[in-house]
């Protein structure tokens, strides 16, 4: 089992309490249980959601530390958004559907945005093609050093795009 470090919430919790923009006007709230299933992507009372504005490390993906040592920073993202979660209930509001039927949402967990909390933490990226909501809390992150911006790592959609085409 590895280690989750975490960010004081004193530090980023202004970000993870932003107000988040909705993307549309919501189809469907959910609330419940909620579980990790990537460092982007859960499921509440068993339905799967994706966190609306963010990407993750994709599974198999790797990253590096400051000292060049590999280390699976799928599951370290995976992780840490489990830990966000906690024993708390989730709250989300699905906005949307992607073009293979994914639900897609904000969800809360305590009343924190968990898409920023992870994205704040460095373990998530601001995806910037579908809203700046979280750029912030990406550049907190980054200037920091904390999470995979400690060392070495590939975009996903870099990543993903790479070992399509091998």
């Amino acid at each position: 089992m590895c280690a989750v470090v975490l960010v004081s919430m004193s530090s980023s919790l202004a970000f993870a309490q932003q107000k988040i923009p909705t993307p549309a006007v919501p189809s469907e709230i959910l609330n419940g249980t909620g579980v990790a299933l990537s460092g982007d992507t859960l499921t509440v009372s068993g339905t799967s959601i994706r966190l609306y504005g963010i990407a993750a490390p994709l599974a198999g993906q790797t990253c590096e530390t400051r000292y060049g040592k590999s280390y699976d920073c799928y599951r370290r993202s995976t992780d840490v958004l489990q830990v966000l979660i906690g024993g708390l209930d989730v709250v989300c509001t699905v906005t949307t559907k992607d073009r293979n039927g994914q639900k897609i949402g904000v969800c809360r967990a305590g009343g924190s945005d968990l898409a920023g909390a992870i994205v704040s933490r460095g373990w998530a990226f601001a995806y910037r093609r579908l809203t700046p909501a979280y750029i912030g809390n990406e550049t907190f992150a980054e200037s920091r050093r904390l999470g995979i911006w400690a060392g070495k790592v590939e975009m996903p959609w870099q990543w993903r795009s790479r070992h399509l085409s091998d």
